[in-house]
């Protein structure tokens, strides 16, 4: 990329489609912060330069990953006021950025406005809800999907099954995988075994998780390893533990949040001397832990924050008031909101602050 934009950079005159390369590249490599910095290059008045459908394209994947929601609802406005041609690729984008910036009531909305859905539509709808906690709105979804003859692809089950494991909805999970063959002509890869693993995971079936690695045809990777892991960690079950870290250092030895996981493992335990010992391994190893961290867009500027971070001059408000944040997540996340709630609803975390 360095050297793309070195070119870029020195090209006499650049039009459109020069400009959309250099963004989709950055987007491409995921250098998605610096994909956004030439969109906003481009739009500038010196420049004079109109993005096109392919060029929204770009930068929307790139503010979806970011969950940059301001960027991408002035890019929706600016289709529409612009009259680019709304393309169901585009749509998806959209719906797809939405999901991922946590709005996806306006999402919703989008794709129930859509004269044309692909699969890709539909399955991008499927996840969104799913990843932001509607499980059994995102089954309903692949019904209405089945209904209106749309055949769904591999990615389409990946959706579905990760609904299954966020609702926690294992007999549904285990019918999904068990027909998508027979009645779907998909043969599940490594992606929807992970799924399965997950979801067997979390609802505690952990024996059944075990086997489902032992029976598959491919060698289990470091997703699935970490959500066995994981699971085992929730159960306290320390022996589970102990060779999915086995597993997981061989496929990830570099992970420090490995040898973490089963360290608090042995904490929780009380086995204070196994988990000394676990993190020992991971010093002697120079595996070093990185703090977990998370980032928040303020009138235009960043702040980042990391795990025990009190540098910034406002901490303790800042902490009394996450404090607070957390307890209207929890009050959210205990109510029971349907599809239709979440079209008609506004904004749920205003509601309840």
């Amino acid at each position: 990329m360095d050297t793309a934009k070195y070119l870029f950079d020195n090209i006499p005159e650049k039009n459109v489609i020069s400009w959309t390369t250099i963004i989709a590249g950055y987007a491409q490599v995921n250098q998605f912060s610096q994909a956004i910095g030439v969109f906003r290059e481009m739009m500038s008045a010196e420049v004079g330069v109109k993005p096109d459908e392919v060029t929204m394209l770009a930068v929307l994947s790139a503010c979806a990953h970011l969950g940059e929601l301001e960027l991408g609802e002035w890019i929706h406005s600016y289709i529409i006021k612009h009259r680019l041609c709304r393309t169901v690729p585009l749509n998806n984008a959209l719906i797809d950025m939405y999901a991922k910036s946590g709005n996806v009531k306006k999402g919703v909305k989008l794709f129930e406005s859509m004269e044309t859905r692909s699969v890709v539509s539909w399955s991008t709808m499927i996840s969104a809800l799913a990843v932001n906690g509607y499980g059994r709105e995102a089954l309903n979804m692949f019904s209405r999907m089945e209904m209106v003859g749309i055949r769904p692809n591999s990615i389409t089950l990946i959706a579905v099954l990760s609904a299954c494991s966020h609702a926690g909805l294992v007999e549904e999970g285990r019918l999904y995988f068990k027909i998508m063959e027979e009645k779907y002509g998909i043969s599940p890869d490594i992606r929807h075994y992970g799924c399965m693993v997950d979801l067997l995971g979390r609802a505690d079936y952990l024996d059944e998780a075990v086997n489902l690695i032992k029976t598959m045809p491919f060698e289990a990777n470091a997703v699935i390893w970490g959500s066995l892991l994981a699971a085992a960690k929730k159960q306290s079950h320390v022996e589970l533990g102990e060779q999915a870290l086995q597993h997981l250092t061989e496929v990830e030895p570099r992970n420090s949040g490995n040898y973490s996981l089963v360290s608090n493992t042995y904490a929780a335990l009380g086995r204070w001397s196994e988990a000394r010992v676990a993190r020992k391994i991971m010093r002697d190893t120079g595996v070093k832990k990185l703090p977990g961290g998370s980032f928040i867009k303020v009138k235009n500027r960043v702040y980042y924050f990391y795990s025990g971070d009190r540098s910034h001059s406002q901490c303790e408000r800042i902490y009394r008031i996450l404090s607070q944040l957390n307890k209207v997540s929890k009050t959210v996340l205990n109510e029971d909101w349907g599809y239709e709630e979440l079209l008609d609803a506004d904004n749920l975390y205003e509601d309840h602050l």
